[in-house]
């Protein structure tokens, strides 16, 4: 394993770089970093580095300097030149002086990235050979006083260590904070499983290997802190009050500011962030971490984003659970709101549900429910047409949505997006059927009713000697043939059964009078419902 130096006055393009790589997959790890060339000078001597990508113009000591004061001190160490197009005459001096290879900043990729680690370490290889082992145990050590330090935070969260092996442990691992005026600060990256998508070909250890990177380069050397990572969209900031503070949670707040904007700028992710009450001793980290945790699920209510205070949160009044269920009057809204189909009606029938609901102080599980009940209302109104096509606005079904969206607003927001949704598609599909399938819609739903050709056509608004007619043209039968068929079919449904007599049956399916029905069911059938009935029975 090699050790790489990054040497660059802007801080974007150093931080950039370390993130576009998981160095440690080709065989390097980034030793350290610099702004000017006299600090990685000064670095160099201390860590020894094996490559230095440096670039060329910088203030103090530009990378040419850098080039040729450590070369004479630094024998194998090789040199990669950062430059701008309009640069190019540097780039030549700076190979004359020794540099291996340059790179041009705005071509840099991650497969420009990885020749050139492969070429470098050619020739290392071929100039060093077995010295490589060295570098790897300091290296290997690193690595594992990471893993060490989460496995430790882990038991303290879990309640699993004592104090006294807290103290000891603490000193054993190299801790960076003290144990007193400690906060604890909890951030989740807001919609994961989308930013996930993003990393799916380099994979979740690049995505966490560069938000540790981020905040561990960003945050302010005046900060005591130490970072953990619970899971890829989950990591814990523990940090010092700064000495002389004034308003501890503005410099908080700043801090957080600092991160999240950073994490936003280079690696296009958003973060929420929930911050504890001052603890004292490392033995209260654990109640630190649960006091961040309790804030941060208020992100819930309130949006992503954003940096919740515990002290701000737990003096809200509580929530609780209330009934998810939808009142007779909102049902009957729903319902004329469906009739008509106004889209703006619907916002505002919404805003009413999220208004009760806050007024109520709801609990989360209670506005999930509540939200489920809007959906299962609209479906229950869905034509077949609609439900046959399960037309859909994502990939997630708006069920899933409901139950898993991270954040009430986003819930909200893409309920009214299906409810605008559905409307568009019903009315559309309304629009493109014909008559008669409409018709026929009705009478399928409708056969056990007192309905009537006049009936039926009243209710999709058209003249009644039209629609018989459309009827046995499309159809090849008229309008009292179908519908008999329809009620015919159910009647046997309903006698293979046996739990209904048939003068029950004969009312289940529109017939009141019994005579009617039976001389009706033997003229379809060729048997009356009794003979029907005892026929089917012996064949079974």
């Amino acid at each position: 394993m090699y050790k790489l130096m990054i040497v660059d006055d802007e801080l974007l393009m150093r931080v950039g770089i370390r993130s576009m790589l998981n160095w440690e997959e080709y065989n390097f790890y980034v030793a350290g970093e610099a702004g000017n060339g006299k600090e990685a000078l000064e670095l160099a001597l201390e860590v020894t580095p094996d490559l230095i990508i440096t670039d060329i113009k910088m203030p103090i000591m530009d990378g040419l300097e850098l080039i040729q004061k450590a070369s004479c001190l630094m024998k194998t160490c090789k040199y990669v030149i950062l430059s701008n197009f309009d640069e190019f005459h540097y780039v030549k001096e700076a190979l004359k002086l020794g540099a291996a290879d340059y790179l041009i900043k705005s071509e840099i990729t991650e497969t420009s990235l990885i020749d050139l680690l492969a070429t470098m370490e050619e020739k290392l290889q071929s100039e060093r050979g077995s010295q490589n082992n060295v570098p790897l145990m300091a290296h290997d050590y690193s690595k594992n006083l990471r893993h060490l330090k989460d496995s430790f935070f882990q038991d303290i969260v879990s309640g699993f260590i004592s104090e006294k092996d807290m103290a000891s442990k603490t000193k054993e691992l190299h801790f960076r904070i003290q144990s007193d005026k400690l906060v604890v600060i909890k951030f989740i990256v807001n919609y994961y499983e989308e930013a996930k998508r993003k990393y799916v070909e380099k994979g979740e250890k690049l995505l966490r290997f560069s938000i540790l990177n981020i905040m561990e380069e960003i945050m302010p050397s005046k900060w005591e802190k130490e970072i953990f990572v619970e899971s890829s969209s989950e990591y814990w900031v523990i940090v010092n009050v700064l000495p002389g503070s004034e308003s501890v949670q503005s410099d908080l707040n700043k801090l957080c500011n600092k991160l999240m904007s950073s994490i936003k700028d280079f690696m296009n992710l958003s973060l929420t962030a929930g911050a504890s009450t001052i603890v004292s001793g490392f033995h209260g980290i654990r109640r630190a971490c649960q006091e961040a945790e309790f804030a941060l699920k208020q992100s819930f209510f309130s949006g992503s984003n954003q940096i919740l205070y515990y002290d701000d949160v737990i003096q809200a009044p509580p929530r609780k659970e209330v009934n998810g269920m939808l009142s007779p009057e909102q049902e009957r809204d729903f319902l004329k709101l469906w009739v008509i189909k106004d889209s703006k009606k619907a916002e505002e029938f919404l805003e009413e549900i999220r208004s009760d609901l806050e007024v109520q102080r709801a609990d989360e599980s209670s506005i999930r429910r509540q939200y489920i009940m809007v959906m299962e209302t609209m479906h229950s109104h869905l034509s077949r047409a609609i439900e046959r096509g399960k037309p859909s606005l994502t990939e997630r079904s708006p069920y899933e949505i409901v139950l898993k969206g991270e954040y009430w607003e986003d819930i909200h927001q893409d309920m009214l997006a299906h409810i605008t949704y559905y409307f568009q598609t019903d009315s559309r599909i309304m629009q493109e059927r014909s008559y008669t399938d409409l018709a026929i819609e009705l009478m399928d739903k409708y056969y056990a009713e007192d309905i009537s050709l006049q009936s039926i056509a009243g209710q999709i608004s058209v003249n009644p000697s039209y629609l018989s007619r459309l009827f046995k043209q499309e159809k090849g039968e008229n309008f009292i043939t179908y519908l008999t068929r329809v009620r015919i079919e159910h009647a046997k449904a309903y006698l293979l059964s046996r739990e209904l007599r048939v003068y029950e049956i004969a009312e289940k399916v529109g017939y009141h009078n019994y005579t009617y029905f039976s001389k009706i069911f033997k003229k379809s059938v060729g048997f009356t419902p009794e003979e029907y009935r005892e026929r089917q029975q012996g064949l079974m």
